[in-house]
């Protein structure tokens, strides 16, 4: 195995050099139903402090899978930048999509909290998501990390309501942080390749922001942002800001 592999299973212990252990469970099963690894292929096991290993298999059992690590691998770096996705809370499937994408991307953090436009407004009330949810979005992202070769995934938090994510997230925090609202009629965005500086992106519902929420985060030093001439869903806007904070690049026009 050479280069860098951007696929990997999760093998749940230390690993080091050398050692041949069992592997089971869930992993077990992905490794040989689902990849279909063979006995005497290589893959790419990660440990939980985050080493990265070049395996092979050496036999297969009943739902589990003997394996011998062979030795260590490169983990790709994550972006030079931070940027944290501030999301309006959206439909289920929308959010899913959300997490899996900006992980793969390499987004730092993921903050959501109920907006006016909501499709369940919670005005000055806690979100207070259901733990399955959080619980969800997180397998969701260990699964975005695994697939695309992220050594861990990003930080998924929650906030009460906007009040609340200007206060905790706003560039007032940090002299050398920045903060784009997306907003139609918004400036184009900064390119972000090359720059290092922490971004805050916020992302509104399907409605985007209310008049109110866009005074009180353009008063909290957040800059508005546009994405162009066509409306964007608000996942398609989440990650298309992301890219471009995160690669480079700019956009012509307003809406977004």
């Amino acid at each position: 195995m050479s280069g860098v592999p951007m696929s990997y299973f999760l093998s749940g212990r230390a690993l080091s050099e050398g050692m041949t252990f069992t592997l089971a469970g869930e992993e077990a099963r992905h490794l040989l139903k689902s990849r279909r690894i063979k006995p005497g292929e290589r893959f790419a096991l990660q440990d939980p402090e985050g080493g990265r290993f070049s395996a092979e298999l050496i036999s297969t059992g009943r739902r589990q899978a003997t394996v011998r690590v062979i030795g260590p691998l490169p983990v790709p770096p994550l972006p030079a930048r931070r940027v944290v996705l501030l999301q309006a809370v959206v439909k289920d499937k929308a959010a899913e999509w959300i997490v899996q994408k900006a992980t793969e991307m390499g987004v730092a953090g993921l903050v959501f909290f109920p907006a006016q436009y909501s499709a369940v407004p919670r005005k000055n009330q806690a979100l207070s998501l259901p733990p399955s949810a959080i619980s969800r979005w997180e397998r969701i992202a260990w699964e975005a990390c695994k697939q695309s070769g992220r050594q861990f995934p990003p930080a998924i938090g929650q906030a009460g309501g906007l009040d609340a994510v200007l206060e905790d997230h706003g560039p007032h925090r940090d002299a050398e942080s920045s903060g784009w609202l997306l907003h139609p009629g918004g400036s184009p965005p900064e390119a972000g390749h090359g720059s290092a500086a922490p971004l805050h992106i916020l992302v509104g519902t399907e409605g985007g922001f209310a008049p109110a929420e866009v005074e009180a985060a353009l008063a909290a030093g957040f800059r508005g942002v546009g994405l162009g001439a066509n409306v964007l869903r608000s996942e398609t806007a989440a990650l298309a800001a992301s890219a471009l904070a995160l690669m480079g690049g700019s956009a012509a026009g307003g809406e977004a």
